[in-house]
């Protein structure tokens, strides 16, 4: 007889990266720090309450949230595009315990159901044919907004809704632009741009602007500046 807690199985295998999380906004609670398992190395437990979920890739019902991510003093690590993700929000004499008790809107780059695509992070093993320079994209948690932050620490605007719908427009359909614009947390909150979409005044401003052209196939493109 097979005991208990010898028994393998390959049903209900996860995702993994940690939770199903892929989108959602939460009051940032601090962070603990541990060691890292299997190598020499700091590992960072970003902690957050009164998580309100906006994607999960399996039903999230819990009112906290743990992110875990190696610590790092590389940019181009999956710390690095985190940690300068929400320093761009704080002033320039803040830092990340800084943030605690302010609500911080998290995305994770997996580049799937129009999220960001991944970020490049050096992998010894890339293939050097495809990523010649050895950086392999990665999907990573960055933050997209926190709460009454409006400019970044370096002095540039924060993305605001319209930076965001400009982003999702390129490359579209009207239709696709407004299946994706339409389930856009950012663009959700901001009622007057959701209605000049709605009636199209928003697309035809890009267009007549030069910002955006139409080609034959009704698709709409970014003009390069």
């Amino acid at each position: 007889m097979v005991e208990e807690q010898d028994l393998i199985s390959g049903r209900n295998l996860q995702d993994g990266f940690g939770t199903p999380l892929r989108r959602f906004v939460g009051v940032f609670d601090g962070y603990t720090k541990e060691p890292a398992q299997g190598y020499e190395g700091t590992r960072v437990n970003l902690n957050f309450k009164d998580v309100e979920v906006l994607e999960s890739i399996e039903p999230y019902n819990f009112p906290t949230a743990t992110i875990n991510i190696g610590l790092s003093n590389k940019k181009k690590s999956k710390w690095g595009y985190f940690a300068q993700s929400m320093c761009e929000f704080l002033p320039d004499n803040q830092d990340i315990p800084d943030a605690k008790g302010k609500k911080v809107g998290m995305v994770f780059t997996d580049g799937k159901d129009e999220r960001p695509l991944g970020k490049p992070i050096w992998n010894r093993d890339a293939d050097r044919t495809e990523f010649p320079d050895g950086e392999v994209p990665n999907a990573v948690w960055i933050v997209y907004e926190i709460e009454g932050a409006t400019v970044a620490a370096a002095g540039t605007v924060a993305m605001t809704s319209t930076d965001r719908a400009k982003e999702l427009l390129d490359g579209k359909s009207l239709g696709d632009f407004n299946k994706a614009a339409f389930a856009d947390q950012m663009i959700r909150k901001d009622a007057e741009l959701q209605r000049s979409i709605t009636d199209k005044s928003f697309q035809k401003v890009m267009l007549e602007s030069g910002e955006f052209t139409k080609d034959e196939n009704d698709i709409y493109h970014k003009v390069a500046k």
